[in-house]
């Protein structure tokens, strides 16, 4: 049951970046504090010509209704940077999409796409836990979203 839940979120999530503007920056975090796919926090951060929106749903819910958009400043526009140059240039190796698997709850797993010489890349991190790696988390610290994004995830100590 929890991997048919799994793949159908999944599927949500990628449809719901595939409706956003190919050209935007984005880091997708999933967070999994336990096996109940109730409990699970998708946030997705995207940045598109200079702007900043945010897409969360919790649980099997739907995304909110309001989903939040504000100016990137140079910072968070250099955070995101940061954490995507992390997953590009495999300090934080990407998996298969298709023939990996999900590891025991707790886990965080982040999908992220950018444009990198006029082409579409795209990756799937997975991690067992919910520390996450120095880049993610001064990603997430830089734009301020742990808490209002609602992730559990927490910076590697």
């Amino acid at each position: 049951m929890r991997a048919s839940w799994a793949q159908g979120l999944a599927l949500c999530l990628a449809a719901l970046a595939a409706a956003l503007p190919a050209r935007a920056n984005r880091l997708t975090f999933e967070v999994w504090p336990d096996a109940s796919p109730d409990h699970t926090v998708a946030c997705s951060v995207g940045l598109s010509d200079g702007w900043i929106s945010l897409v969360q749903v919790t649980g099997v819910g739907l995304p909110r209704p309001d989903p939040m958009r504000w100016r990137a400043t140079h910072d968070e526009v250099e955070a995101v940077a940061d954490g995507l140059q992390a997953l590009v240039g495999g300090e934080l190796r990407s998996v298969d999409p298709y023939h990996s698997r999900q590891p025991p709850a707790p886990f965080l797993s982040v999908t992220w796409m950018t444009r990198l010489d006029d082409r579409l890349k795209t990756g799937l991190y997975i991690q067992p836990g919910l520390a996450l790696p120095a880049p993610l988390s001064q990603t997430l610290a830089s734009l301020g979203l742990a808490r209002p994004c609602g992730l559990s995830a927490r910076g590697a100590e």
